[in-house]
C-alpha cells in the first residue's frame, strides 16, 4: 500500500496532501470544479450535448437568387425615390391652367388685322388626370384657323416634341419646311406645307404644347344670276408668320392668368 506523501510544515509539522479520486473506467474527461483558479468554467450543455455553432457563409457562398432579390429591392427603392422626388402632385405646370373655351382665350388680334374678323368659332375641351386638351377652330374670311392646346400633368412632353413636329405625309408629298423660331417658349418651330400652302406654329413651353395652324379654306358660293359656283380668292399668307407668333405669345400669357 502506497501511503499519501507528507510535506513538512515548519510551524505545524507534517501535512498530508488531499487525495484526489482516481477516474473510473468509462468516465469522460473530468471538468475542473467551477471557480478553479486559472481555468475557465466548462461550457453549458443542452441534454448532455454541446450546442452546435452556427457557421456564417462567406459572400461568395450566397445563393444567386439572394443577389437578384437584393438588386430588385434596390431598384424598387430607387424607383420609389424617383416618384417621391417627382412629387405626388405631378410636375410644375409653370402657371398654365386648363382652357374652358380656347376660342375665347385666343383673341388673335394680329391675325384678324391681316386676314379679317374671326367667324364661326367652335371650341372643345377634355380634362383628364394625365393631360388637359383644348381645341378651337374658326375662320378668318377665306382662311381656316386651328388652335390646339395640351397641358401634360404627369409626363414630360419634351422628348417627343421635336420628333413629332411634322405630321406624317403620304409618299411623294412635297417635303415640309421647318424653321426654328427664337424667343418663344422653350422651343418653337414654324412648319410650312407647300402642297397646301399652310403655316403651322408649334411651341413647347414646359409642360404645355400649343399649335396654331393657318390654311386656306374653300367656301364655294353660288352666283344667284347664273347658278354657277364661285371660288373665293385665296388669302395672301406672305408675311403672316410674325402675326402668328404674336398671337400665340398672347395666348400663352392668357392661359397663365
Amino acid at each position: 500500500m502506497i501511503s499519501e506523501p507528507e510535506l513538512e510544515d515548519p510551524e505545524n509539522g507534517p501535512r498530508v496532501m488531499p487525495s484526489v479520486p482516481a477516474p473510473r473506467v468509462g468516465d469522460g474527461p473530468q471538468a475542473p470544479p467551477a471557480g478553479t483558479p486559472g481555468q475557465a468554467a466548462a461550457p453549458e450543455t443542452i441534454a448532455g450535448r454541446r450546442p452546435r455553432r452556427l457557421l456564417s457563409r462567406l459572400p461568395s457562398q450566397r445563393a444567386p437568387w439572394l443577389w437578384a432579390l437584393g438588386g430588385a429591392v434596390v431598384a424598387s427603392a430607387v424607383w420609389a425615390g424617383g416618384l417621391y422626388a417627382y412629387g405626388p402632385a405631378g410636375p410644375d405646370l409653370g402657371g398654365y391652367r386648363i382652357s374652358r373655351n380656347l376660342c375665347l382665350d385666343a383673341e388673335l388680334p394680329a391675325l384678324s388685322a391681316s386676314l379679317g374678323k374671326p367667324q364661326f368659332p367652335r371650341a372643345a375641351v377634355d380634362e383628364q388626370l394625365a393631360i388637359d386638351r383644348a381645341h378651337c377652330t374658326l375662320t378668318l374670311m377665306g382662311s381656316g384657323v386651328d388652335i390646339n392646346y395640351t397641358l401634360h400633368k404627369r409626363t414630360d412632353p419634351g422628348p417627343e416634341f421635336d420628333a413629332t413636329v411634322t405630321q406624317l405625309a403620304p409618299g411623294g408629298a412635297p417635303e415640309r419646311r421647318v424653321m426654328r423660331i427664337p424667343d418663344l417658349g422653350e422651343r418653337a418651330y414654324l412648319v410650312t406645307d407647300p402642297s397646301r400652302d399652310t403655316r403651322e406654329l408649334k411651341v413647347l413651353d414646359g409642360q404645355a404644347v400649343l399649335t396654331v395652324a393657318v390654311s386656306h379654306s374653300v367656301n364655294y358660293t353660288v352666283d344667284p344670276a347664273t347658278g354657277e359656283y364661285q371660288v373665293p380668292e385665296r388669302a395672301d399668307f406672305s408675311g403672316i408668320e410674325p402675326a402668328m407668333v404674336e398671337d400665340l405669345r398672347d395666348l400663352m400669357d392668357a392661359l397663365k392668368q
